[in-house]
């Protein structure tokens, strides 16, 4: 006789029931099983083999099925009573999972395949359920062993049959239909298919990365490598901490194979458990499989850390998957008879690369290299001519000089040439500028010359006016004159001195051919610093048809810009920032990118110029530092937002996060703000409230707006997590810093925010903060706004009263609710507030009372957006009073209307 009891037994199940996936809780499901037994209790037996079903499923462990299947399958023979509906129908869903688990394991025959199939079919049809199912076990099973004939009669059946309760969800149907017609070569139907299924919500667990990943190879095939990469993001996102599922190596190949190794190795390193653990035969194989597609593109001598194997170089880990791969493939041609899983592992790993995809964060720039990177010659001679560039305005063409000259080989030069290339790489950004160096090599230069450059780097120096003023009056050449009257003209406009038009006037006077293009373009930037902005531009334009040297031109470009950009000539603007990229050669060009991007922040329009941020993000990835990539990421993903690609955005600010320098500390904090509410509108709630909460933190305490604008973002993500006691304490803290900065409509809007929030058992919460709000709004001074936060106010009374019981009262307050809207003139809110009072009466079982709101909310419908709400409170009205509504006029036009 047992020594538990029934109670323990069943305490024992709902024990292993509520344990996470997991061998543990599986064997902890079987004890309650044999516990069952011993008991002779057939109803807790059943349940906890469907339980151990399940669990199996969730573990990809079909070999664990077989037993409980067979076992579930007898009891119900010998007593159907002992199964609930729920139980009727998870044996009746899972006996499709048995047909897929003995497909993907070699260790069962086909004979053992068909005959589960042919026990599918005949208990779907026994029971009056679709066969749709059962075409596409044996469609799979006909892929599985090469018959791609069989494969394309089962899909067309698939394809013809209708769906019905034991299909897979829409979404899922789907995803197989794309897999099967991509492996049929029908690549266009699979895409057009596929993206078609994705539109819409799906319910399921599995959805859409399932569709997401089937796209991969079919929109490669025709050659759509921006919606192919727009699956991957989406998908892997989705996916990125299942450890279980196979879809993740489906990334993993199509990272290899597009051009992304560096990614495709950052995604196979967060799978190396997959390496050693135990799969499903068929999911081993494909791992391994696509973890070698990525290995051979990978240096021999990375080493990757393998859970339980070790250290193993990308040479020895490859190996080993290539070899488990063929072993598990001839495995399964063993038992299939057929060639095909040796042939298919063989060709992916021979398989080609696509052309190169780029993803949402752009990788360094495949660019072609500066003409003549390197100048040859007798290193004197560069040396000269890189001074000669120089003074003519040519930088283009003397920092390839300069960068023929390696600092190593400046003890052979002359003292005053090795000073000049020394100089110059501290003003071109070679190497760190350091004051002190540069009075080093100053006095190794003619007089004048140290002049000159003390004149250009003045602006940037502590005392530089004196300084400028001092190489002034110590000039002996008109060059050197030009450059410090020039300087000197930025530095008094910087302190309102006339003098500025003085230097200005020199400079044109002195008429130094080298610099009359400088010149020109300080002339026009005097005049905007003057605030002049038409009249700048008028010249700047002008100047800029003339012949320039480089420097001038570059200088004129950057005007330019900057005039278009403060006088919102946005098509003007995006031109010249385009003009300006094109008319240098990298690295020059590089530089021109950080103007080009702040105009596009500034001017909002990232969305319209997603194109010109990507290449900025890749060369600045060669060319300019982490910070600088750091900041174009950011604002490549307001370009993400702007286009609502949120998914992008997301991996483009993880990105810029993880670029960020010592000092960015503004840039952090924009990053973390903006991450924090993409991930609120992907649904990643617990990593939303983690930035906005870092966002929080970072603020200055002194920039009260701002923090009350974070805090009403971080507490809608604490409500949304269920931290209402957290939520609660942010939107107070926000409606009391706008109150502080006087801001009182959104003092109101964070207090209404509040209540609407608050769960259903807060009722003295929820009133408190619309008491609180009322009694801010005669602080309002626009009407209209007064009236819009009444009726927010009235209608958190009338859900307040709904709660409470008093239906009269509840109605009361909607229909003034629905007086003030209906002055604001807003028609979506009105029919959705005379939507509540009638879900109020229904609750109140007033169904007369709640058709006739419901029949009054159609009429007022201003489009068809609320048509399937209206429709469902109205035919539950007439179901509650027995009237036929398949009949009613109402109800046919508004279900036409959903249509």
């Amino acid at each position: 006789m047992a020594d538990f009891t029934a109670e323990d037994a069943e305490r024992a199940f709902l024990d292993a029931y509520n344990m996470p996936t997991g061998m543990p809780k599986h064997e902890a499901l079987e004890r309650a099983a044999r516990m069952s037994d011993a008991l002779g209790h057939l109803p807790l037996g059943v349940s906890c083999r469907i339980a151990m079903i399940d669990s199996a499923y969730y573990l990809a462990r079909y070999d664990l099925m077989l037993a409980p299947f067979a076992w579930v399958r007898a009891a119900e023979q010998k007593d159907p009573e002992a199964f609930n509906d729920y139980e009727v129908h998870s044996l009746n869903w899972s006996h499709k999972w048995i047909a897929t688990g003995l497909r993907r394991d070699p260790r069962f025959s086909l004979e053992q395949i068909e005959a589960v199939i042919g026990q599918l079919a005949d208990r779907y049809g026994s029971l009056g359920f679709s066969a749709q199912p059962v075409h596409g076990a044996r469609a799979e099973l006909a892929y599985h062993v090469g018959d791609m004939t069989g494969l394309a009669e089962h899909l067309g059946r698939y394809l013809a049959t209708e769906s019905g309760p034991m299909a897979d969800c829409d979404a899922c149907v789907v995803e197989e239909q794309v897999w099967m017609l991509a492996r049929l070569g029908r690549h266009h139907e699979a895409a057009a298919h596929g993206w078609e299924g994705l539109s819409g919500e799906t319910g399921c667990a599995t959805q859409p990365q399932g569709i997401l990943s089937a796209l991969l190879w079919p929109l490669l095939e025709i050659g759509d490598g921006e919606r192919a990469a727009h699956a991957h993001t989406t998908a892997y996102r989705l996916i990125k901490d299942d450890e279980i599922t196979s879809y993740v190596h489906e990334h993993i190949r199509f990272c290899a194979l597009t051009g992304n190794v560096a990614r495709g190795e950052e995604i196979l390193r967060r799978s190396l458990h997959k390496v050693v653990a135990t799969q499903l035969p068929a999911d081993e194989m494909s791992f391994a499989e696509c973890a070698s597609v990525l290995l051979q593109r990978i240096s021999p001598d990375v080493v990757f850390d393998v859970p339980v194997a070790g250290s193993l170089t990308a040479a020895e880990l490859l190996d080993r998957l290539v070899d488990r791969a063929m072993e598990l493939a001839e495995a399964f041609d063993a038992r299939n008879g057929t060639p095909t899983w040796t042939d298919r592992v063989s060709e992916a790993l021979a398989q080609k690369d696509y052309p190169h995809v780029e993803l949402a964060v752009p990788t360094a720039a495949a660019v072609p290299a500066a003409e003549e990177p390197v100048v040859s010659g007798d290193p004197v001679e560069i040396a000269e001519a890189m001074v000669a560039l120089y003074e003519q305005g040519d930088f283009v063409q003397a920092r390839r000089n300069l960068d023929s000259l390696p600092a190593d080989m400046d003890s052979l030069l002359p003292p005053d040439l090795a000073a000049h290339a020394g100089i110059r790489r501290m003003t071109t950004g070679l190497v760190p500028f350091d004051p002190a160096v540069l009075e080093e090599l100053l006095p190794a230069l003619p007089a004048d010359l140290a002049l000159r450059y003390q004149a250009r780097l003045a602006i940037g120096l502590e005392g530089g006016l004196e300084l400028a003023e001092k190489c002034l009056a110590e000039a002996t050449s008109d060059h050197t004159r030009t450059i410090a009257a020039l300087t000197l003209a930025e530095l008094y406009d910087a302190q309102s001195d006339e003098r500025a038009d003085e230097m200005l006037a020199l400079a044109s006077s002195l008429d130094v051919p080298e610099l009359r293009g400088r010149v020109a373009v300080e002339s026009a930037e005097h005049r905007a610093r003057q605030q002049d902005l038409e009249g700048a531009y008028a010249d700047i334009v002008t100047v800029m048809t003339g012949d320039l040297p480089p420097n001038a031109r570059f200088e004129g470009y950057r005007l330019r810009l900057r005039l278009e950009t403060l006088l919102r000539r946005v098509p003007e603007a995006v031109a010249t920032s385009r003009e300006f990229v094109a008319a240098f050669p990298l690295p020059e060009s590089a530089e021109t990118r950080w103007y080009q991007v702040a105009s596009i922040q500034e001017l909002d329009q990232e969305g319209a110029c997603l194109g010109d941020l990507r290449e900025a993000v890749a060369v600045s990835r060669v060319h300019l530092s982490p910070g600088h990539t750091a900041h174009f990421c950011f604002a490549l993903s307001g370009g993400y937002v702007q286009t609502d690609r949120f998914v992008e955005a997301a991996e483009v600010l993880e990105e810029s996060l993880r670029l960020l320098q010592p000092g960015q500390d503004d840039l952090r904090l924009q990053i973390v703000f903006r991450l924090g509410q993409v991930c609120r509108k992907l649904g990643e709630f617990p990593a939303a409230e983690r930035y906005l909460g870092q966002a929080v933190e970072l603020l200055p305490g002194e920039e009260a707006g701002r923090r009350a604008f974070l805090l009403d973002a971080l507490a809608s993500v604490q409500g949304r997590l269920g931290k209402h006691d957290l939520a609660t304490a942010s939107w107070r803290a926000a409606a009391a810093l706008w109150q502080q900065e006087g801001d009182v409509s959104e003092a109101v809007g964070s207090l209404v925010e509040l209540a609407s929030t608050l769960p259903d058992d807060e009722v003295v919460e929820t009133t408190s903060a619309v008491d609180e709000a009322e009694t801010l709004l005669p602080l309002l001074d626009d009407p209209a706004e007064v009236t819009r936060r009444q009726a927010e106010i009235l209608a958190i009374r009338a859900w307040v009263a709904g709660q409470g019981g008093d239906v009269a009262l509840a109605v009361q307050h909607y229909r003034e609710t629905e007086s003030l809207v209906a002055s604001l003139g807003d028609s979506n809110w009105r029919v959705f507030v005379v939507l509540r009072a009638a879900q109020v009466l229904l609750g109140g079982d007033d169904a007369a009372g709640a058709e006739a709101e419901a029949r009054r909310a159609a009429s007022l419908l201003p489009d068809d957006g609320q048509v399937g709400s209206v429709l469902s409170v109205l035919s539950e009205a007439l179901r509650r009073q027995n009237k036929p509504s398949g009949t009613d006029p109402l109800v046919r036009e508004l279900t036409a209307r959903l249509g």
